[in-house]
């Protein structure tokens, strides 16, 4: 069972992501279909995002149909994303893959398709992420079966190339997935989809990709307790940043007296920890106060020596 595989690791973004639930939708072929409940990627990912985002109310939906091209799949796209909010993943063109090898399709048909599904989600604020697509397992020799797989896997370069180029000029994420399967013939069930252990590979995909959109669009500022505490000689401070702003931290006693100001400087958007010395400083309970963003926190700091 999946909940008793090890599970990633958790950023520390995932303490400061400000909605109350994180709604996923997918959209694709066969490959986002899956086959039961363990050949899938939404058991795992919902699993990774659930055990992360603690307190948050997930759910991931499944909207793939096994055997459609992007022409159709864009037939009901809007009936898909109807009334949807949250992420939206699209992992879809494989199928078109195999029509443009027999020469019944054209890459550039396949970029419009997905750069319409991408602007019709836009539209309604959804978070886009775009996923690349797994090849074909290639057999060894020059057998027409392997000769087929060969050319249908240079289309696929050339669809992967193209969705990166759409997410740069869209302004939406990618999850890459070809670049982390690979052709490992050992995460694939056939010739195109993947085993539960590269649906698994495939779910950290699009867990790092989420995380990658929430650490850009949906996080508060915020504080974490330092670690190491107690501190003897040192402790590191970690806060986050949802834009650039001046830091800065001050050490109290408990009888509220200043200390010493341990931290004042700039930082970027982001999750920084900086790490200060505790040398100079007795034994005993301080408070950490932190300043940023015209905001104001507290943690509770203990000193050894």
């Amino acid at each position: 069972m999946y909940g008793q595989v090890k599970m990633p690791v958790c950023g520390p973004y995932a303490q400061f992501y400000n909605k109350d639930s994180i709604n996923v939708t997918s959209f694709g072929a066969s490959t986002v279909q899956g086959n039961g409940e363990m050949l899938n990627f939404q058991t795992p990912l919902k699993a990774f995002l659930e055990r992360c985002y603690t307190g948050k109310q997930v759910q991931v939906s499944n909207y793939g149909i096994a055997g459609e091209t992007t022409a159709m799949g864009l037939l009901r796209f809007d009936n898909a994303i109807a009334q949807k909010t949250g992420f939206l993943l699209i992992l879809m063109g494989a199928n078109d893959a195999i029509q443009i090898a027999d020469n019944k399709g054209r890459v550039s048909l396949t970029l419009d398709n997905i750069r319409t599904m991408v602007n019709k989600a836009k539209e309604k604020k959804l978070d886009v992420i775009l996923g690349t697509l797994q090849y074909f397992v290639e057999p060894a020799g020059r057998t027409p079966e392997a000769i087929l797989m060969r050319r249908r896997n240079r289309i696929i370069d050339q669809l992967n190339a193209g969705f990166k180029n759409l997410a740069r000029e869209l302004g939406v994420f990618v999850a890459d997935i070809n670049s982390v399967i690979g052709k490992n013939k050992e995460l694939y069930a056939d010739i195109v989809h993947p085993n539960a252990r590269g649906y698994r590979i495939m779910a950290l995909v699009w867990f790092d990709a989420l995380n990658q959109t929430i650490n850009e669009n949906y996080l508060s500022p915020g504080i974490v307790q330092n670690f190491p505490n107690p501190a003897n000689g040192f402790t590191k401070l970690g806060f986050n940043l949802p834009s650039a702003s001046r830091t800065r931290v001050t050490l109290y006693n408990m009888r509220g007296q200043k200390v010493a100001v341990v931290f004042d400087d700039f930082r970027n958007a982001g999750f920084h920890e900086e790490q200060i010395s505790t040398e100079l400083y007795p034994s005993g309970v301080y408070i950490l106060y932190y300043e940023l963003l015209n905001m104001k926190f507290s943690k509770k700091i203990i000193i050894v020596h």
